[in-house]
């Protein structure tokens, strides 16, 4: 706990709520301590105001009734006032204080001390006048009501400032216990994918705050490393079966060639089959490990695309009395990978074209979704073979060219990364012949 970040920034919470607190203590003290001073001052100078009118109309005698008057109604509440009118050599005639302190100065100024008020100490504010004829006049107040509330502030803000640190501390700590139980779970899945277990995923995905969305990119990355790690070990598997036949074929016809510069040439094109049957399998393996990357797309017209390959094929078709029919009347706009999209029409209109008989036809159609079919009226698909056909390495029987059986297999690795599906389905059900229909479409589209 004390190495955790967290904890330390809970802390660090804790003290600044801390300080601001006493910041906002200090600034209502003072501001209370000042407000009640200056409503004592003007309640002295008003009474002394009062005083000097009477002693003014009604002279010394009047003075002295009065101030008898106002000690004999001492308020229910708080602090009463406290009165000296003495005459020109100092001797007390009225009021609640027995000797006049020479620390009263009698300019009117502010006096602020502790003195003897009926025979007890009192801290007092007032003011002390020099009247006429010399008569002297103190009015004042005793602040022992101000210090007992400054008293009582200080007391509510010491508790109220322990409760607030007690608080911070223990809902900080809370805090940071509860962060550092989601992180560890994260940490537990880093480690175990550390260790070996490729399938973990981080927990939390569902939730809609930062965790949820940190655990949302913590799986994100683990699917793509497990598809790298599947692409690399689908490779590395599938390239060591496929490789054993071409090599132990270009072996024999190497012992065999001797001196027949035809027997080479042969080993020499096997060669060749060879590097691009490894090519593809490296394709396939890229491109699978893109799917969910977006970088590298652009913004296309796939109908533009497809008129630019099908006349490519129409030769190749034409041998065989056939052809290939493209129906794209609107461009589709779509966001893709012009090499691999314009691949993924090639091996479609390729593989039609390979199986198509005398006469056949071929048909490349492009509508908005975007939606790519490409369907023939060849042998078609069994369907024991219509999830199997995408597989590396599957070859259907039917009589034409033998392949590699990776065509299909690097459509649906581009299908995949564009987040489009495939599906194969026959094109006229029930025909002797019923051909082959495959239709791009995006996930999650309904048929």
């Amino acid at each position: 706990m004390l190495r955790s970040t967290f904890a330390r920034l809970a802390a660090l919470v804790a003290v600044l709520v801390s300080l601001a607190a006493t910041a906002i203590f200090l600034i209502a003290y003072f501001a209370f301590a000042f407000v009640s001073d200056q409503a004592l001052r003007q309640l002295v100078d008003t009474d002394a105001a009062g005083l000097v009118d009477i002693y003014a109309i009604e002279g010394e005698t009047g003075l002295r009734r009065s101030l008898q008057d106002r000690l004999a109604l001492r308020p229910l509440e708080g602090e009463g006032p406290v009165y000296l009118l003495a005459d020109p050599d100092g001797e007390p005639l009225a009021g609640n204080m027995t000797k006049w302190p020479e620390a009263f100065s009698l300019d009117a100024s502010w006096v602020h001390g502790t003195f003897t008020v009926d025979g007890e100490r009192l801290p007092l504010l007032g003011r002390a006048y020099l009247m006429p004829e010399d008569y002297r006049l103190f009015v004042g107040r005793s602040t022992t009501s101000q210090a007992e509330a400054l008293a009582r502030l200080r007391t509510i803000f010491t508790a109220g400032f322990l409760l607030t640190l007690t608080l911070g501390i223990a809902a900080g700590l809370v805090a940071a216990s509860w962060i550092m139980r989601r992180v560890e779970r994260l940490n537990r899945t880093c480690h175990a994918v550390r260790d070996g277990a490729i399938d973990q995923r981080a927990p939390g995905a569902e939730g809609t705050d930062e965790f949820g969305l940190l655990s949302r990119n913590i799986n994100a990355m683990l699917d793509r490393i497990e598809r790298l790690i599947s692409a690399q070990r689908d490779v590395s598997d599938l390239t060591a079966h496929e490789l054993r036949t071409p090599l132990i074929r270009i072996d024999r016809t190497l012992a065999e060639a001797a001196d027949d510069p035809a027997r080479v040439e042969e080993a020499r094109e096997q060669v060749a089959e060879l590097g691009e049957l490894i090519n593809s399998l490296m394709d396939i393996s890229a491109i699978s490990a893109e799917i969910g990357d977006t970088r590298g797309l652009e913004m296309l017209d796939l109908a533009s695309l497809a008129r630019s390959i099908t006349p490519l094929y129409n030769d190749v078709a034409a041998e065989k009395g056939a052809s290939v029919k493209l129906d794209a009347p609107r461009p589709v706009m779509m966001r893709g990978s012009p090499a691999q999209l314009g691949r993924l029409i090639a091996n479609l209109v390729d593989n039609a074209v390979k199986f198509l008989p005398e006469g056949g036809e071929v048909k490349l159609i492009v509508r908005e979704g975007p939606v790519l079919i490409v369907e023939d009226n060849g042998p078609g698909v069994p369907p024991d073979w219509r999830e199997r056909v995408f597989m590396r390495f599957a070859r259907i029987s039917h009589g034409g060219p033998r392949g590699h059986g990776l065509g299909l297999s690097f459509v649906h690795a581009v299908v995949r990364r564009h987040g489009l599906t495939i599906e194969v389905e026959d094109a006229r059900p029930g025909a002797a012949r019923p051909g082959a229909r495959f239709i791009v479409r995006p996930a999650g589209d309904p048929a």
